[in-house]
């Protein structure tokens, strides 16, 4: 069964998009990549073919294998850094549970210990001895 979602996306890619349907004769139910016989578009085909053009322009990749779901993670993860609330995040991806998204946002464990280094180096006993705080203890 298929679930419709909507997400923005930017004007140009927009643009592009109704080029695209409309050279191919795609229909407002069909789906927009598709397979010989008019079906979703294989995700097995699609890696295939994304290696392909990759070595046919010599786009090295340094060993890593991309998937197309690696796209929501690195979003995700976008959106986060640059302060979109978690619900948001979770609206645009579709999830029901923001428990799942804090699963596509790479960087927290990063951005903790970030957080935890800088609060320690400026209240660490050494920090505040050279500051001329007072300390417990």
């Amino acid at each position: 069964m298929r679930t419709y979602k909507r997400i923005p996306i930017p004007d140009a890619l927009y643009k592009l998009t109704k080029v695209y349907l409309k050279k191919h004769g795609i229909k407002a139910d069909d789906y927009v990549f598709q397979n010989a016989k008019g079906g979703a578009y294989c995700k097995s085909t699609f890696r295939y073919n994304m290696l392909k053009y990759c070595e046919l322009n010599n786009i090295q990749n340094g060993g890593y294998v991309f998937k197309s779901h690696d796209y929501r993670h690195t979003i995700a993860t976008y959106f986060y850094d640059t302060g979109v609330s978690l619900q948001s995040i979770r609206d645009y991806l579709g999830h029901d549970y923001e428990e799942m998204t804090e699963q596509y946002i790479d960087y927290m464990p990063k951005k903790i210990e970030k957080a935890s280094e800088e609060y320690f180096s400026r209240h660490s006993l050494a920090a505040c001895m050279k500051r001329g705080e007072k300390t417990d203890g």
